[in-house]
């Protein structure tokens, strides 16, 4: 059911007030990025990137792969803040950051736990001061994850 959640949610975010992407990443960038994190990306995210990039709306920014900048700004770029995050605290390396609560909770594809489509789960954590805590368990995949948060943001629009 969830594949069907993320194409719906792919389908809906263009009708988010706000909405903004990049225009999607070639192949090329896509592998890169999953090279440079040590990473094969689901097929969901893999699409998600190769058609948006990163997305942008009201009131949400899904983080997107830059790199060509993997140590630039961290925030929006999912490759740039998980090196970063691995080096200076200890990230573990199954764990790819995708969306920021705000209120110091960032969300993450845990690559570590893939469902029966090879899709990771979605996890919330925080930093506890010294490393990254698991809080709870978000979403079975990407596309539970995204369109929860598109349909909110359409519902807002009006």
């Amino acid at each position: 059911m969830s594949y069907q959640d993320f194409k719906r949610a792919m389908a809906l975010a263009p009708a988010c007030k706000y909405f903004t992407t990049d225009g999607g990443k070639s192949p090329e960038q896509i592998r890169k990025a999953e090279q440079m994190l040590g990473i094969s990306f689901s097929p969901q995210l893999f699409e998600f990137y190769e058609k948006f990039g990163y997305l942008s709306f009201f009131g949400c920014e899904i983080f997107g792969i830059d790199p060509e900048s993997d140590l630039g700004e961290l925030e929006g770029n999912s490759v740039a803040y998980a090196l970063n995050d691995r080096r200076e605290i200890g990230l573990p390396k199954e764990w790819i950051p995708i969306y920021n609560y705000d209120d110091g909770y960032l969300a993450f594809l845990d690559y570590g736990t893939l469902n029966a489509s090879k899709e990771p789960r979605v996890i919330m954590g925080i930093y506890d001061g010294s490393k990254y805590q698991l809080v709870e368990t978000v979403a079975e995949d990407f596309g539970a994850f995204l369109l929860p948060l598109v349909e909110d943001a359409l519902e807002e629009s009006f």
